[in-house]
């Protein structure tokens, strides 16, 4: 009997410790395509994946050209903002993870306008927000207004193909494919609006 409590406390303890650390950092070893994911301190990890299968193709010419990239973005931002963590080669994929400091880096390193909102400036109408959301707990369709109602609650708005891990819990969505609490995979096209538990 002893050992049936030990189990399950062991059981639960190892569920609890894999629900803390979900979406730490990009795991590598399971990438399949491009991934964004935004920390609890607003710092961004992002994944890109592209064919690497060409014989001419060489690794160290790669991480050269990304090197001298980083290098001219971070001199004309005056600080190291974005810093390579890998560059791996995995199944005739090149597997490029970089950090950066926060969004705006982002945005301005790979070209792109994703934005990240409080509720209130959701609703401010600067911004064009969808009428109706799912609910992730109940999969029903709600209100805008009742998706934004909570001022806790922060607004990710990607236009990119992309799969969002959060360090926070979604909320409620407007586009793209929930895959958890944690991740939804956006759109092909148009945009994908993700309110969530920072």
């Amino acid at each position: 009997m002893k050992k049936l409590y030990f189990s399950a406390a062991l059981l639960l303890c190892l569920v609890i410790l894999a629900g803390c650390s979900k979406n730490k950092e990009i795991d590598t070893k399971n990438i399949q395509k491009d991934t964004f994911l935004i920390k609890k301190d607003s710092s961004i990890e992002a994944g890109t994946v592209e064919s690497f299968d060409k014989g001419y193709y060489d690794v160290k010419e790669l991480d050269k050209y990304i090197t001298n990239k980083l290098n001219r973005y971070n001199t004309a931002a005056g600080a190291e903002t974005v810093t390579k963590k890998s560059l791996e080669l995995k199944n005739s994929k090149a597997v490029l993870v970089l950090t950066y400091k926060a969004l705006a880096d982002f945005n301005g390193f790979n070209k792109t306008d994703i934005k990240l909102l409080t509720t209130a400036a959701a609703m401010s109408g600067d911004t064009e927000i969808p009428q109706s959301f799912t609910a992730v707990k109940k999969h029903k369709t709600v209100t805008a207004d009742k998706a934004l109602e909570n001022s806790k609650y922060n607004v990710l708005i990607v236009k990119e193909n992309l799969d969002v891990l959060l360090q926070g819990t979604i909320k409620y969505y407007s586009g793209g494919t929930l895959v958890n609490k944690h991740n939804i995979q956006t759109a092909d096209t148009g945009s994908t609006f993700i309110v969530y538990k920072p």
